[in-house]
């Protein structure tokens, strides 16, 4: 019997190659763009699922809310870890992480290099993370000061083939480490992927006991089994008992009452697992994701794969409908209702399993293509086959399942006049289907319009700051910076430069570290408000293209400037000032070094610039003017000469920083890097919506043929009758024209919807506005046209003799 069904199907495709064509490679191409899209997704999902604990494994995130402003961070105390241990007896082990900020110089005899991914850790990181080690003694490695441990990659890199264990390493030219161990390389789909890893205890701060000071990240394994929920219902006496005599210290009001005056400040525990696609705290470790962006990618593969099956269902019951006379034939001849579904399900499901094999060919072959636009490590994985044999039986089932029903239903004199065509059931779930397509491919038309739209406003909105046209050098050693005035003069003269600073904070990714708190004169003593704080040279506003809205810029006029500050217009609201009110006021910082009170002047107010994401609104900043704790030389250059400029910078940045090869980076560039998860997936939106457009156009000229052919002896009379090719060509593309305006109908609020709410994500976002609406309604009306129109002329323009003639 299924040898039967097989020899039937080929015989048909060998007498409808088109029909076959459009079939199989629409169907094809939407299996592989939906499993494509699956194998990304489950290569997203699965981050830090390699760990052997990972179910076991937590970070703990700061919750808090200071004057006003929330806080969720993934930094903590380092005190946390010891006294998390002593406390909760279900936390089997607790590892402090440091991350250190860009690329740390190691230096291997006389040889330098810069290498990312280096971090500090406790010892017991072996015991929260699997890494596996390929020399050294995990339990050894990083109990001792100075010493440190290299990924494989990293190892190759610093020593080539030797080994590396007990040799020596120097660290930005100020400290030795022993190389105490080699690890393999963690996998690509792990947030935590050093390359180095040294000892937290050669960190000064190792053992510092300040509660308040949170500039770590704290991760914990429980014991198998254990509720976090019951561990996180312990930490608010926990707070009371360590935390709160610190927090009373700070505000100098009890910690009562500063809960009741609004301060929020908890801790909650991230699972490992998840901190890749859901956690939304800052000053994180590793790459991030977003699972909200996987929806969408989801959404957007279930119709591509939907598109691609409605096509297939509704060509296969327009073929089978053609077919009304031989189910006739047949049923004259004996066959009966369930030899005849049999029949239509059996070729549908061998066209459907040709399909899957087409498919398959295609995933291999884009799949290399895919993984880079997508920046993912995709592999074929075993469940695979299972998926794609499951789509193709079940499309095949879902698209020979009416026309079994149906066609074996009618009787044989009705099923030989051949009436099932023109009728209300088959010209009905025609369009019923074609309208659902094009509602998806309308509403992902939209989509993609307003994610470009979205992405457009970012590139082009005023930041607040100039991006353009700055390369930033770092300050490698707080002695270099006493001398910052040497490179600047020397630096000027280039006829490529035009300003130059130094500074602590700069726009882009990973570039803001501190939330410090801040009082205004006229606040009460346990009111304050936090910004984020930073310490640059008089020509910082200049240098990054800031606008003074209120006061006055540093000057070298005025020496008494060290010891004043600029706050942003965030900054001014915060402290319960207007820009205009808050020249000329006394800023506390509560927090100093030497435990009292610093006193800062504000002297200016510029207007909030984005240093950060436009998903989050302009944060306040502090800027003062002080020639400690700055990391950057934001360089403003002019001309077209970059390259020449940079040439020219090296030598004296060379001579400046001796013992440290010449970096730099492009501001620009480095801010773009807030948006390269969208730019991504926008690129992929982009795809899968121009691919769903093509297989529902594909479908579409399938289905016109199916219909022109169908109405041949009615064009032939209308043109023997005097009718033109433009009536006719218009009397056949009008009823498509017709679905697509009732798709577009329902495509167009769904859009706005979904659409609305993604836009929501953005403290800064652009309007959709109707004109979206306009261009994708007129492209899916164009792309109709277009599709059919081919159809239709050659319809219109055939000889009228032929067409009566037609069977």
């Amino acid at each position: 019997m299924l040898s039967n069904y097989i020899r039937i199907t080929l015989r048909n495709m060998r007498r409808h190659p088109g029909f076959t064509f459009i079939n199989v490679t629409g169907l094809a191409t939407g299996m592989a763009a939906f499993v494509l899209i699956v194998l990304f997704i489950q290569n997203e999902r699965s981050f830090d699922t390699h760990n052997e604990h990972a179910d076991d494994v937590y970070r703990v995130v700061l919750d808090a809310a200071v004057g006003g402003q929330e806080i969720l961070t993934a930094s903590s105390p380092a005190i946390m870890a010891t006294q998390f241990q002593e406390d909760f007896p279900e936390i089997v082990a607790a590892a402090r992480l440091n991350p250190y900020g860009g690329e740390a110089l190691l230096t291997v005899g006389n040889t330098p290099h810069y290498q990312d991914h280096f971090i500090e850790a406790d010892s017991s990181v072996f015991d929260i993370f699997s890494i596996r080690m390929l020399a050294g003694d995990p339990a050894t490695a990083l109990n001792r000061p100075n010493t440190m441990v290299l990924s494989q990659s990293a190892a190759t890199k610093l020593f080539g083939s030797s080994d590396p264990v007990g040799q020596m390493i120097r660290h930005d030219n100020r400290r030795d480490y022993e190389v105490t161990g080699v690890y393999a390389d963690l996998p690509y789909t792990s947030t935590f992927r050093p390359a180095v890893i040294a000892s937290f205890l050669t960190n000064p701060r190792w053992n510092d006991q300040v509660w308040l000071n949170n500039s770590f990240q704290t991760y914990i394994r429980l014991q198998e089994g254990a509720d976090p929920t019951q561990l996180q219902a312990k930490f608010p006496d926990f707070l009371r008992t360590y935390v709160a005599p610190q927090i009373e210290q700070f505000t100098g009001s009890s910690y009562d009452d500063a809960l009741a005056a609004g301060m929020k400040y908890q801790w909650a525990l991230e699972k490992l697992s998840d901190i890749y696609l859901y956690s939304k705290a800052e000053d994180g470790m590793g790459p991030t994701g977003d699972i909200r962006y996987l929806y969408i990618l989801g959404i957007i593969g279930i119709f591509v794969l939907t598109i691609a099956c409605i096509n297939f269902m509704n060509l296969s019951t327009a073929r089978a409908t053609g077919r009304a006379r031989e189910v006739g034939i047949r049923k004259t001849l004996g066959s009966d209702r369930t030899q005849l579904v049999r029949q239509f399900l059996g070729e549908s499901i061998v066209l459907s399993l040709i399909s899957m094999v087409l498919a398959a060919v295609l995933v291999l072959a884009v799949m290399p293509l895919f993984a880079r636009v997508s920046g993912s490590v995709l592999r074929p994985e075993p469940w695979l086959a299972v998926l794609m044999v499951g789509v193709a039986l079940f499309t095949g089932l879902l698209s020979g399942l009416y026309p079994a029903g149906v066609l074996s239903g009618f009787k044989p004199a009705l099923v030989l006049k051949g009436s099932f065509a023109s009728s209300r059931q088959g010209t009905g779930l025609r369009s019923a289907l074609v309208v659902f397509q094009f509602s998806i491919s309308v509403i992902l038309l939209v989509g993609t319009s307003v994610v470009y739209k979205q992405l457009n406003y970012i590139q082009n909105k005023d930041l607040g700051f100039t991006k353009d046209q700055v390369v930033v050098l770092p300050i490698e050693t707080e002695a270099s910076l006493a001398n910052f005035d040497t490179f600047r003069s020397q630096a000027m003269a280039l006829s490529g430069v035009k300003s130059v600073a130094s500074a602590g904070l700069m726009p882009g990714p990973d570039h803001i570290h501190n939330n410090t708190a801040f009082r205004s004169e006229g606040m009460r003593q346990d009111e304050f408000f936090l910004a984020a704080l930073g310490e640059v040279s008089h020509d910082y506003v200049e240098t990054l293209g800031l606008t003074i809205i209120a006061g006055r810029d540093f000057s070298d006029d005025f020496p008494t400037d060290t010891a004043a500050t600029i706050i942003n217009r965030a900054a001014a609201l915060a402290a319960g000032l207007t820009p205009e009110t808050a020249v000329g006021t006394t800023l506390f910082r509560p927090d100093g070094e030497d435990g009292s009170n610093r006193v800062m002047e504000i002297i200016g107010v510029f207007e909030d610039a984005n240093f950060e994401s436009l998903h989050q609104l302009a944060r306040p900043m502090v800027i003062g003017g002080y020639k400690t704790n700055q990391r950057y030389l934001p360089v403003r250059i002019q001309g077209d000469d970059v390259a020449g400029t940079l040439a020219a910078l090296s030598p004296i940045w060379t001579a400046w920083e001796p013992g440290y090869p010449f970096r730099y980076y492009f501001m620009d560039s480095d801010y773009q890097q807030f948006y390269e998860q969208e730019q991504r997936l926008s690129g992929l939106y982009t795809g899968f919506t121009v691919l769903a457009i093509l297989i529902a156009c594909l479908g579409l000229f399938g289905l016109a043929s199916f219909v022109t052919a169908l109405r041949t002896k009615e064009i032939g009379v209308r043109k023997v009758m005097g009718a033109s090719v433009p009536s006719i060509v218009v009397l056949l593309s009008k009823e498509f024209t017709r679905l697509v305006l009732v798709a577009c109908l329902i495509g167009f609020p769904i859009a706005w919807y979904a659409m609305n709410s993604w836009l929501q994500e953005f403290a800064y976002a652009t309007e959709i506005g109707w004109g979206v609406f306009a261009l994708s309604g007129i492209s899916a009306l164009v792309i109709a046209w277009l599709t059919v129109s081919y159809q239709s002329i050659r319809a219109a323009t055939a000889d009228p003799v032929k067409s009566l003639h037609y069977q």
